[in-house]
């Protein structure tokens, strides 16, 4: 209590207010500290609907009709029950050959490939990645508290097989990923040698990719060499590449029940909504516009590297759904430059070999052409001071780890 004195009450001056501290500074629970120190994934640009997007594989319809069709005809019951997986499970274990215990359906690969770090690593385990892969796989290790091994491409982008399989056998991690082809660098392993690296390393679990198979041509899971993929082997599949359901997150895993059990225990229930399984099967019913789709997009990737070499520039047709363009580094500018049109293209961890190159994709004659037109108005007005599209700096360039 303050008191107050005879000379103060005399004067009629107001008494001071008694003290009161200041309030503790707020403290807020935080994540784990490896959480805080994962590698962050770059997730996107705002308002992506106004640009010409080749920078992701996105397509502006699904492959097949049959597609909409079904979702336009699905009744109004199906929305207030949980989902079922099975019909579509039942459908992919046709695909493939194998039982349908054999297939786990998951929200895309984004979902699949947590699901296979929360089950299989756990902290202190080591990962063995090539470098560069797509950034969600050193996220999901980094924040799993693992120890990650990184492996660099090759200076002309082909798979750096012996340094990897030197790190397998030195090391035995516990999970190993291999993109089959690869993104970002499009590149493919025969077969052969990835089941060989799997057989060498039985105690380590092989994530394979195979979200560009389509395009690529060659699986493990083809009838010929199906029965010869060892148990220690999980093959993870997409929808969204190849049959354009990517706003539908659908994806799946193919392994050993003995493997997809466990990662039953981690999988959350109902995760893939109800009009995506729907979506899904409709799409597996018409498998020929798909390779259509995948023939016609191969095409205007050929045609897209013939125009880019009328302009002396140097490009690869890739095993997976983009064309590599060759520019002077730093690729941010170009992206930048780019973005200043209105149009995306990919630089996102493009590093190592790498660094030199932009990957589009084009997915119409329409978008190709518009391409052209861009890229004809940068290399006549030049890249200077690009990274700040409008004064605003942009995600373009963000090429420092948004793929790892």
């Amino acid at each position: 209590m303050v008191k107050v004195s005879e000379t103060d009450k005399e004067s009629g001056d107001a008494a001071p207010p008694p003290f009161e501290p200041d309030p503790p500074p707020e403290v807020l629970p935080q994540p784990r500290d490896a959480v805080l120190r994962a590698h962050r994934v770059p997730r996107g640009f705002p308002d992506r609907h106004t640009y010409l997007r080749l920078d992701l594989g996105e397509e502006d319809t699904p492959a097949s009709p049959k597609v909409g069709e079904m979702l336009r005809s699905l009744p109004d019951s199906v929305y207030a029950r949980y989902p079922d997986p099975w019909p579509l499970r039942n459908k992919l274990a046709e695909l493939h050959g194998v039982p349908p215990e054999w297939i786990s359906v998951c929200a895309g690969t984004d979902e699949a490939m947590r699901l296979v770090f929360d089950c299989f690593v756990e902290e202190g385990a080591r990962v063995l990645l090539p470098r560069p892969s797509a950034g969600a796989y050193l996220a999901a290790a980094e924040a799993g508290g693992a120890f990650v091994d990184r492996v660099e491409f090759e200076d002309d982008l082909s798979f750096p097989l012996q340094a990897y399989r030197r790190q397998l056998l030195s090391r035995t991690p516990r999970l190993a990923v291999i993109g089959n082809p690869s993104s970002p660098t499009g590149t493919a392993l025969p077969r052969e040698q990835i089941l060989a690296l799997a057989a060498e390393s039985p105690s380590t679990l092989f994530l394979v990719d195979e979200v560009y198979v389509s395009y690529h041509g060659s699986s493990l899971l083809d009838p010929e060499v199906r029965g010869a993929v060892s148990p220690n082997v999980v093959v993870m599949r997409s929808f969204s590449k190849d049959h354009g359901l990517a706003g539908l997150r659908v994806g799946y895993l193919v392994g050993r029940p003995e493997l997809l059990k466990g990662i039953s225990v981690v999988k959350p229930s109902y995760t893939v909504a109800v009009p995506s399984l729907f979506a899904a099967v409709a799409a597996l019913d018409d498998l020929d516009a798909m390779r259509g789709r995948v023939a016609r997009r191969r095409a205007l990737a050929d045609r897209l590297v013939a125009a880019l070499s009328l302009r002396g520039l140097q490009s690869r047709v890739t095993r997976a759904a983009f064309v590599l363009v060759a520019l002077s580094p730093p690729v941010s500018d170009w992206a930048a430059a780019f973005a200043a049109h209105k149009v995306l293209v990919g630089t996102r961890g493009h590093v190592g070999a790498l660094a030199r190159y932009v990957r589009v994709t084009v997915t119409a004659d329409e978008d190709l052409q518009t391409f052209l037109g861009v890229l004809d108005a940068v290399l006549a007005q030049g890249i200077h001071g690009a990274p700040r599209v409008g004064a605003v700096p942009g995600d373009w360039d963000e090429t420092r780890e948004g793929m790892a």
